[in-house]
């Protein structure tokens, strides 16, 4: 439980210390370049993310488990996977570039951003050294370096917007941040473990692991299709200023999403153990931790939709002002969202993996069918609204295909407010003595010795 709690709070550290210092940049840069540049570099991003997560290749799950099965064959593993994502991306960077060039003809801006966006998909595929210490529970050495540069990152864009830097300065600043990132992640690799590895590629191993992977790369597009079509739709539909302040409300509202993102890290193992020891005690901790994540949600909500609109023009000024609206109706898809990551622990514990796909494929076409319908007439405000309605699309359909009914009943019980706060009692009881036994075993042999 302490290894747990300790990858656990690295990963809570690497994505907090990403989302407000950087929400609070973004935002400076948004107000510093304006809506239309702002959202035409943020058309770039959604296209490529899009585009890119094919080349992911479906290795964020197989390569950990290649890795954890094969420990004799894990320099082979790492290097055949870095070359294979890099090779994807390339091809994908090509796509991309391809598709702004006929979409976008005679807008420069949109290439430039497009070229640099895909720039930092290639630099990712070095993000298969995090799997390695993923499945070597040492999560830390890519999280520190990347967390420092991040923050370094962000002292310098803030000197970029203080000289009133182009949208190339940003472009060219993102692309060298990871590039240093990575170098340091690659020495850092190569200083721990230059004696254990022996890069080799091997092709067989290359075909082995696409055979396996596809379904995963189809469930990855569907997935980040489902999250990024709506800011293409908008460039599309509407235009790139309406683009610019959706995504200043999006990302204020999906700064939430981290929380039930790490919590379903920390336990997944915990829900393992006790559906093997007890199924009733496993549908007792499912049903609490659906009920905490639904008030949980709705109080942010409520809290976010009553300060929308002075958040909005604190951060991003006068000409965003606009996008208080879509924040106070964009929030409320933090609800599914959160109760959306419970079920997915449950029917992956439960071995029911491909509902989840299921389930997102009908929210793909309820998101693309609304935008479609709403956009047009309302922009962003009609963008947040098929959000939310996407986002409960996925819920109820999670629902209706569990077969066993469960998740059903343990939605019914989520309502109850007096459970809710035995629930919140209980938590703070279990933290507190973990945080003591914790004490314990890191201070008390100290004071012995």
């Amino acid at each position: 439980m302490y290894k747990l709690f300790e990858n656990s709070g690295w990963l809570l550290i690497d994505k907090l210390s990403k989302l407000f210092p950087g929400i609070i940049i973004m935002a400076l840069i948004g107000r510093h370049l304006g809506p239309e540049e702002f959202g035409i570099w943020n058309y770039a991003l959604a296209l490529t993310t899009i585009i890119g997560s094919v080349a992911i290749l479906g290795m964020d799950r197989l390569a950990v488990k290649e890795i954890i099965n094969n420990e004799q064959g894990q320099g082979t593993i790492v290097a055949t996977v870095i070359l294979m994502r890099i090779i994807a991306s390339i091809i994908c960077m090509a796509v991309s570039i391809g598709i702004v060039l006929f979409a976008q003809k005679h807008q420069q801006l949109y290439l430039y951003c497009t070229i640099f966006s895909a720039l930092i998909i290639i630099l990712q595929s070095f993000d298969v050294l995090d799997y390695f210490y993923q499945a070597k529970n040492k999560v830390k050495r890519v999280i520190i370096p990347k967390v420092t540069v991040f923050i370094t990152f962000c002292v310098v864009k803030l000197i970029v917007i203080l000289l009133g830097g182009t949208l190339i300065a940003f472009l060219w600043a993102s692309v060298i941040e990871l590039l240093i990132t990575y170098l340091i992640i690659i020495m850092v690799f190569g200083y721990h473990n230059a004696t254990d590895f022996t890069p080799r590629v091997d092709w067989s191993l290359a075909r082995t692991l696409l055979v396996q992977s596809w379904p995963l790369i189809l469930s990855n597009l569907v997935v980040v299709l489902f999250m990024k079509i709506d800011l293409v739709l908008l460039d599309v539909l509407s235009n790139p200023a309406e683009l610019g302040r959706y995504v200043g409300a999006a990302r204020i509202s999906e700064l939430w999403y981290a929380i039930p993102t790490v919590i379903s890290v920390a336990i997944l193992p915990g829900l393992i153990q006790k559906k093997k020891i007890s199924q009733n005690t496993y549908l007792v901790t499912l049903e609490k931790w659906l009920r905490l994540s639904f008030w949980l949600s709705a109080a942010i909500a409520i809290l976010v939709t009553l300060t929308a609109h002075l958040i909005i023009p604190f951060l991003y000024g006068d000409s965003y002002r606009a996008a208080s609206w879509m924040l106070m109706i964009h929030v409320w898809a933090g609800i599914p969202v959160f109760l959306c990551i419970v079920l997915v622990q449950y029917l992956f514990v439960e071995g029911e993996y491909k509902i989840y796909l299921y389930a997102n494929l009908y929210g793909l076409i309820a998101n693309v069918a609304i935008n479609f319908f709403l956009i047009p007439a309302y922009g962003g405000i009609g963008a947040a609204i098929a959000t939310v309605a996407a986002y409960f699309t996925v819920y109820g359909v999670l629902l209706l295909l569990d077969k066993s009914g469960q998740g059903y009943r343990l939605t019914k019980k989520m309502f109850n407010p007096v459970l809710a706060l035995s629930d919140i009692k209980q938590l703070h009881n279990s933290l507190r003595i973990f945080t003591g036994k914790l004490f314990t075993k890191n201070v008390m042999p100290n004071e012995q010795h």
